[in-house]
């Protein structure tokens, strides 16, 4: 059985943001509205929230999203987040940079990369929203028993828990819970720890960042699944994990859309 570690250090999708990030403004969004501050930073946050809810379902951003919150810390740091802001996982807030999330920009790799950041993000509200989990006062990982995350317990038919069941066992799962159990207290150890990890597996993720726990390879693979062709003869467990959302029609579906409204930043 595995203790739940709660301090993760290496994640962009933490939803939390520090003091040395500079926070431009919050803004509430109601029922996918937003909602003007009448200050001057409404024209840049409402582009946003324009930019992100043209491209997503809008049942699940009308359902959950209740406020965008924009910061800048620099270029290619912190470039986005989408997380729970209570224990019931039905109210979210959006976070991104500025300086990183930028549709307005002539540059390819930029709009690349910000749509990217949008589409892991969005993966989050997918994979961990109140549909998909409950809460719960668990902090050990029974054999057997539905996958434990630091929002709660995962439904048995959730994406995140047939996810797990699929690609996290044997030996990886021992080995991602020793480096989270006794490497994870200082942010250095814990992102040499996770990216050994990864080097000794890499067949298994579709980027190093998957690594670093469940809840951020599924995402990684669920924007791998969304922005790229369908793997047709899948041979590495990467490639397997790419083509685990077609087993989903609705996913299939979300997949169609958010290509269709992302055609115009990505060709």
């Amino acid at each position: 059985m595995k203790l739940i570690i709660v301090s993760f250090f290496v994640t962009f999708s933490l939803f939390h943001y520090s003091s040395d990030d500079e926070k431009i403004g919050t803004w509430s969004i109601k029922n996918g509205r937003f909602i003007k501050n009448y200050a001057k930073n409404d024209d840049l946050a409402a582009l946003h929230w324009k930019t992100f809810y043209d491209i997503f379902p809008k049942p699940i951003v009308k359902k959950y999203i209740k406020k965008l919150v924009l910061i800048s810390d620099g270029l290619d740091e912190k470039t986005g987040a989408l997380g729970a802001l209570n224990k019931r996982n039905d109210k979210w807030q959006l976070v991104l940079d500025t300086i990183d999330v930028n549709f307005r920009t002539n540059d390819k790799r930029r709009l690349r990369e910000s749509v990217y950041t949008l589409v892991h993000e969005f993966g989050h509200l997918l994979t961990l929203n109140s549909t998909q989990i409950r809460p719960t006062s668990k902090i050990r990982q029974e054999e057997g028993e539905p996958y434990l995350t630091i929002e709660g317990e995962t439904y048995k038919n959730s994406y995140l828990n047939k996810f797990v069941s699929l690609f996290w066992k044997g030996k990886l799962l021992e080995k991602w819970d020793v480096i989270k159990e006794r490497h994870c207290f200082t942010e250095e150890s814990c992102v040499e720890k996770l990216f050994g990890l990864y080097y000794e597996n890499y067949s298994e993720f579709v980027t190093d960042y998957a690594a670093e726990s469940p809840e951020e390879d599924i995402v990684e693979s669920w924007a791998f699944f969304v922005l790229k062709k369908k793997i047709k003869n899948p041979k590495t467990i990467a490639q397997k994990k790419i083509n685990f959302f077609y087993q989903f029609p609705e996913l299939v579906e979300y997949r169609k859309q958010i290509r269709y409204n992302t055609r115009f930043y990505l060709h």
